[in-house]
């Protein structure tokens, strides 16, 4: 019996999904972020959350593989309007950079909210979203990070995360991600 290591199951699920290659290219290692919203949902590799569970700000936590460094959280839905029908994905949900990695367990709204959140809002008979938490390494506290409209319609429309990040120099170090639907289907 071959042995199944954790970044084989995290990779597992992210293929499986379709956010290799929706979102991302690969799954940069066997590191979770851990993701827990206010009424105490986790976000655990692809579980279903609905959209009141996820409606405000989660806590962020994550072990750095340097406490000296700093780091920035993306979250992305690539099925804007409808998986079926991704004209408008990648829609960028919230982006924070300068988390310190001396403080994980912190909430990241302590960090700097480039993006404020947003909840997910799928639309009535969308189906399922994917909503992907991104969590990349900076080169520094001090570097410069793309300025982004927090305007959410349609300046929110169109965010590729992998590509910010590679355009910003940054290294995608976690990830993590929920489906979600709209509350009023079945």
């Amino acid at each position: 019996m071959p042995l199944v290591t954790a970044s084989m199951s995290i990779n597992s699920a992210f293929k499986e999904s379709g956010l290799i290659p929706d979102v991302l290219s690969q799954v940069p290692s066997d590191t979770l972020i851990g993701i827990k919203y206010p009424g105490g949902q986790d976000v655990a590799i692809g579980n279903k959350l609905t959209p009141e569970e996820a409606s405000e700000a989660p806590e962020v936590t994550f072990v750095a593989d340097d406490p000296s460094a700093y780091y920035t959280l993306i979250m992305t839905d690539p099925d804007a309007p409808s998986r079926e029908d991704p004209k408008f994905g990648e829609w960028r949900h919230w982006v924070v950079t300068n988390i310190p990695g001396s403080q994980p367990g912190v909430s990241v709204a302590s960090a700097t909210q480039h993006t404020p959140y947003i909840g997910p809002g799928p639309p009535e008979g969308s189906g399922f979203h994917r909503y992907c938490f991104l969590l990349f390494k900076q080169k520094s506290k001090d570097q410069a990070i793309q300025q982004l409209s927090h305007e959410t319609k349609p300046d929110r429309r169109y965010f590729k995360a992998e590509k910010f990040g590679k355009d910003n120099d940054l290294e995608l170090v976690a990830a993590n991600f929920f489906l979600c639907k709209n509350s009023n289907d079945a």
